[in-house]
């Protein structure tokens, strides 16, 4: 199965709410909206639910294609350890208009209930030099957090080329509370093929910084 440039289309839209929505669009328009919406989660849904999973992990947790009050501007699926569904902590996968990315992150508005503090994740950092001599890292990039999902983000290779920017990147995680993320992007048009290994092998390679935590 592949991603293309449809997939990615899809969430250049100028409205996601359903209340602006219907003030533009007529019942007709906003029914052929919904369906185009669900046609794509449902491939969205079958690609992450036929990954072969890392050892230990459990059924991927899909995210709805709409919160109830507005369309989603992007698809999104959290991947976890069976005894770790709790944690803030997760391996996932999202496509937006502009990427598709596989990646480890830290859920904040999950923080104050489970386990895992921003300060422990961020440990991790220290061992990601170490973890990349192991693996292919062309496609790998790394971000904060708090960065905007479309922003254009670092590529690992440059961030582990400047001992400076690391000890400043962790520094500014530390000053602002926020968490870093990494992971395997790839960009829109596409098309991009053989998906469902790609995400296999992605978070096989994550998975060691993920049981690092």
């Amino acid at each position: 199965m592949e991603i293309v440039a449809s997939d990615f289309a899809l969430f250049e839209q100028p409205e996601f709410s359903f209340k602006k929505l219907k003030a533009k669009k007529s019942t007709a328009e906003i029914t052929a909206l919904k369906t185009d919406y669900q046609t794509h989660w449902q491939k969205w849904k079958q690609l992450n639910q036929t990954v072969t999973l890392p050892p230990a992990f459990t059924v991927p947790k899909v995210e709805s294609w709409t919160n109830g009050w507005n369309l989603r501007n992007h698809f999104w699926c959290a991947y976890r350890g069976s005894l770790r569904q709790q944690e803030a902590t997760c391996l996932a996968t999202l496509l937006n208009q502009k990427q598709f990315q596989i990646y480890l992150m830290y859920q904040h508005y999950k923080s104050d209930a489970h386990y895992k503090t921003k300060s422990e994740y961020n440990q991790v950092l220290e061992q990601v030099p170490r973890w990349a001599e192991r693996h292919e890292i062309g496609s790998f990039y790394i971000w904060d957090n708090a960065e905007p999902e479309l922003h254009t983000h670092l590529p690992l290779a440059e961030y582990l080329a400047d001992p400076a920017y690391q000890n400043a990147f962790r520094a500014h995680l530390e000053a602002t509370d926020s968490t870093f993320q990494l992971g395997a992007l790839f960009y829109a048009p596409g098309p991009i093929v053989s998906v469902t290994e790609k995400i296999a092998v992605y978070l096989q390679a994550l998975a060691e910084l993920y049981d690092a935590i």
